[in-house]
């Protein structure tokens, strides 16, 4: 039976307010607060929703159903409350999964009374009609289920709640005590409604008013959420975030209108007035009409355009951004304005100092070829002249011998260190190929020998060879021959009249060692930990006065690195210094130039 009934009225407006709230709340579904807010208004849209149906439809058949949907809604609005007020109080580090457990007891325990209701009666005792001004309405005596289900838990929770409420009261400060003391005063409203309702004292005859004034909460928790601008967190957060970057940032709409900029962007177009809504972007560009021509010009195809703009002597990157909503439909454009000077500057500089360095080393490769062609060629027949000229001597005059031999010394010394510099040249500018293959190693060194026969022959130096003749390695044959030419020029430069001079090869597995060593003047620990480094001046005089700058040293470190092995140098500063190499036995991919 359908009636018209003035609680009714109350009551889906009660059930009004809660549908509003909810839908208006739910575009900012990401917020927690929000979450457990729409819990607490859908419990509160069922209870109120199912309690004015029951004023207004009389069914003895559906009357129990009302009151079961009633009671879920409370057990969810109950539910929804505890979150709110956790969130509310930063106490999130109490939802654990023993927590959740518990605060879904009510709920669970709330549905089983229900369902178990048109048996055993656990909700509801007593169900009976009566006439209030002329108007029917249901009286229902609550049975010990439905007082657990709907207060007795329901005040457990609400005892926590106002125990975390007080906590923050005392320990927060002013202004988040307010609004803990605001949800605290909307729980008392409820509990106040409830108790009077148990004693009998109710505002409305046979009405319990706790549904109305659980909606009376959740509209004040909506109001403190906006007073509090907890509402919206996140734009908030954004927008302290923009307002804080150097860079320039400016919001235009879907018409070009500016509607907000950062301070970086007042400070670049000289702007303050933000009351101004929707200024043209013509205003506010006003004193940079290249950018107005820019905007004016831009493609609409392009999500993100970049381009450089130059403004008193600064350059600045900017980005352009269009912002499309859901259906790709242009909605707006956010502009970044990021300072590019410094980075331009040292482009430039960087620019100059390019062009230095290329001047510079066409100057150097000019000068090594100069040293390379017009050198190289009258030294190496001066000594051809020289070495022929030192013979005849012989023959005649020891005098005249003994000048032509310090001037051949003195030849080979230079064209030794020419041969050097300009091998080091081209490992430096990348012109040394590294061509490998498998050699002897006993052939090479004998080639080598066969260069300082007659030096050796002056000085009454014998060589001494032990290398294997099964001795094969992996290598470049040039590039070993240079480091074995200068390691041998060096034994004989340090080694004292009638010496020897060692040169041997052990077998390591992987590799074979090749060892030359002279029984000469030896070198210093300091000597030896400067060799192969770059930069290191390295003056020494050899036992009949030939020089040396450490350079083919150099060299030949590089060499046997590029053919993938190391050399070592080791003396006891007194009698001799050996130097040792490693060279491959079989081809390896690592080996690089």
């Amino acid at each position: 039976m359908w009636q018209f009934h003035p609680y009714s009225v109350l009551l889906f407006l009660a059930f009004g307010f809660n549908l509003g709230l909810g839908l208006f709340v739910l575009k900012s579904f990401r917020l927690n607060l929000v979450k457990y807010l729409l819990i607490l208004v859908f419990g509160s849209m069922i209870w109120t929703g199912f309690y004015g149906l029951d004023f207004v439809y009389i069914s003895t058949n559906l009357h129990r159903t009302f009151i079961s949907l009633l009671y879920i809604g409370v057990a969810i609005a109950n539910v929804g409350m505890v979150l709110v007020s956790i969130e509310f109080t930063n106490n999130q580090h109490l939802l654990t999964k023993r927590f959740w457990v518990l605060l879904l007891l009510q709920p669970l325990f709330t549905v089983a009374v229900c369902v178990l209701d048109p048996i055993f009666k656990t909700l509801t005792l007593d169900t009976y009609l009566i006439n209030v001004g002329g108007r029917i309405q249901w009286i229902q005596e609550t049975n010990i289920g439905g007082f657990i289900a709907s207060y007795l838990l329901s005040f457990f929770w609400s005892v926590f709640v106002a125990l975390l409420l007080i906590r923050g009261i005392f320990i927060s400060k002013s202004t988040e005590r307010n609004r803990y003391l605001l949800i605290l005063v909307s729980f008392l409203f409820i509990w106040i409604a409830a108790a009077l309702h148990k004693m009998g004292i109710r505002p409305l005859p046979g009405m319990n008013i706790t549904g109305v004034m659980c909606t009376m909460q959740a509209i004040m928790i909506f109001f403190a959420i906006g007073y509090y601008r907890m509402f919206d967190l996140v734009p908030l957060v954004r927008s302290e975030i923009v307002d804080e970057l150097d860079e320039a940032v400016v919001i235009l709409d879907f018409n070009h209108r500016v509607v907000d900029w950062n301070s970086s962007a007042e400070n670049l177009f000289c702007v303050k007035d933000k009351n101004v809504a929707l200024l043209p972007h013509q205003a506010f560009f006003q004193h940079t009409p290249e950018l107005i021509t820019k905007l004016d010009n831009l493609s609409i195809k392009k999500t993100i355009t970049k381009w450089i703009w130059e403004k008193d002597s600064k350059y600045w990157e900017v980005t352009a951004k269009q912002i499309r909503d859901s259906n790709r439909k242009k909605i707006g454009m956010v502009l970044v304005f990021r300072d590019n000077t410094e980075q331009r500057n040292l482009e430039k500089q960087m620019a100059n100092v390019n062009r230095e360095l290329l001047v510079a080393n066409g100057t150097k490769d000019r000068f090594l070829s100069i040293i390379s062609h017009d050198l190289r060629g009258p030294l190496a027949g001066i000594k051809m002249l020289l070495k022929v000229l030192n013979e005849d001597m012989k023959k005649k005059e020891d005098a005249l011998a003994g000048m032509t031999q310090s001037l051949l010394d003195a030849t080979e010394s230079v064209f030794s260190l020419l041969e050097n510099l300009l091998e080091w040249s081209k490992l430096q500018r990348g012109q040394e190929e590294f061509r490998p293959n498998f050699y002897r190693l006993d052939s090479i060194v004998l080639e080598c020998l066969d260069l300082f026969a007659l030096s050796a022959k002056n000085k009454d130096i014998h060589f001494e060879t032990k290398i294997p003749n099964h001795a094969m390695v992996y290598c470049d044959d040039r590039m070993i021959i240079t480091v074995i030419r200068n390691l041998i020029s060096n034994a004989l430069k340090f080694s004292h009249q009638n010496g020897k001079i060692e040169i041997s090869a052990i077998d390591t597995g992987y590799h074979w060692m090749v060892s030359v060593k002279d029984f000469g003047v030896g070198m210093s620990k300091t000597t030896i930990d400067k060799l192969f480094k770059p930069g290191e001046v390295i003056k020494s005089v050899g036992t009949q006065g030939e020089t040396g700058n450490g350079i083919g040293l150099l060299l030949c470190s590089e060499f046997v690195t590029v053919n993938g092995g190391t050399l070592t140098a080791d003396s006891d500063g007194m009698s001799g210094s050996i130097f040792q190499f490693s060279l491959p036995k079989k081809e390896n991919e690592e080996i690089l130039i």
